[in-house]
């Protein structure tokens, strides 16, 4: 993977990762649903019942692109007296431009589900396929799949054909007078704010959502404020002690928010030094274990060469004043195991 496609794939993951934080929450996903879907649509749904799934059978190549979220709710006018299902699924679109392949990757996401239902003995459950896009280009893909084949109308007929809701964040005014019961959920209204100019250099929009906490008093919930934070300073060319300036100036009274927010970035700096350092030892471990694996055969060399890799990267780390915990949490070693090591270098 190039440095590039590994920055990409960085981004996408924080993208990723704020997206699936905030549709965690039965409330968030309840207020989003009655702000985007369509008016029938809603009309035809019991939206006071929701569940929030996390599938485990999609692809590997589905979950790097999509959040793998499926909200399942029900229809308020079953033909049977037992209310039926209809899971809506939001897929997170959080790419740079839109491609062809997306509505492909719905419509196999769709195709499992189904799967899944015939190999339980389920009747296939109806689908609202929803995309949330939030990138830098204009979406430009049809709201049929069936329009993207450049072909007669008496042959498209006979083609598949799907419709999906489409939630594009550049289409949407969040602060706007027919969007005011957004308001009250703070962080939804943050999160959508953010991801909608996540790919501008327009600075205000920080000073605006402080500005809106300040109004809101949202700093009550002191995790999330956190999260608000860092996703700002992960997306926006942003340091951290302009952010604390913006901080103060908005005159929350947010006691050590911002102390504790510095404070995890120093953690979590650490935590991926350390990653990035054990990784680093591994591979000159497994270097020289490939020499002395000439001279004394290779499997003995290999071992012996990652082990002593691993060996002085710990060591390089607590010569640096890494506390034991931090080392421990970031090379998935237990206590006992650390200090087996250091005796075991006690003794050569």
């Amino acid at each position: 993977m190039t440095e590039t496609e590994e920055t990409k794939e960085q981004i996408s993951q924080v993208h990723n990762n704020m997206f699936t934080k905030v549709f965690s929450e039965l409330e968030n996903v309840r207020a989003f649903l009655n702000l985007v879907l369509p008016q029938r649509l809603k009309e035809s749904l019991d939206l006071s019942h929701i569940e929030i799934e996390f599938t485990n059978y999609i692809s590997e190549a589905l979950k790097n692109a999509y959040s793998d979220l499926v909200v399942k709710t029900r229809l308020i006018n079953p033909p049977t007296e037992k209310k039926s299902r209809a899971d809506i699924y939001i897929l997170l679109e959080h790419k740079s431009s839109p491609e062809k392949k997306s509505l492909v990757q719905v419509l196999k996401y769709m195709y499992l589900e189904w799967q899944n239902d015939l190999e339980n003995g389920l009747p296939l459950r109806p689908i609202i396929p929803m995309i949330f896009y939030h990138g830098k280009k204009k979406w430009n893909l049809p709201l049929n799949f069936v329009d993207q084949f450049n072909v007669d109308p008496a042959v498209k007929e006979y083609l598949l054909n799907f419709n999906y809701v489409l939630f594009n964040t550049d289409e949407w005014d969040f602060f706007a007078e027919e969007n005011s019961g957004l308001k009250e959920n703070v962080f939804l209204l943050t999160a959508l704010t953010l991801m909608k100019n996540a790919f501008n250099d327009d600075r205000t929009v920080v000073d605006e959502i402080l500005k809106f906490w300040h109004r809101k008093g949202f700093t009550n919930n002191r995790e999330i404020i956190i999260t608000c934070l860092t996703y700002m300073l992960e997306i926006r060319d942003i340091s951290l002690e302009e952010l604390q300036k913006s901080w103060e100036e908005s005159k929350i009274d947010g006691g050590d928010v911002m102390p504790s927010l510095a404070q995890r970035l120093r953690d979590e700096g650490k935590e991926q030094g350390l990653r990035i350092g054990i990784e680093k030892g591994k591979m000159e471990g497994k270097r020289e274990g490939k020499m002395e694996g000439k001279r004394e055969g290779k499997r003995e060399g290999r071992m012996e060469g990652k082990r002593e890799g691993k060996i002085e990267t710990v060591l390089d780390f607590l010569r640096n004043g890494v506390d034991v915990n931090t080392v421990v949490k970031a090379t998935g070693l237990s206590l006992k195991e650390l200090e087996k090591l250091m005796k075991s270098v006690q003794t050569h």
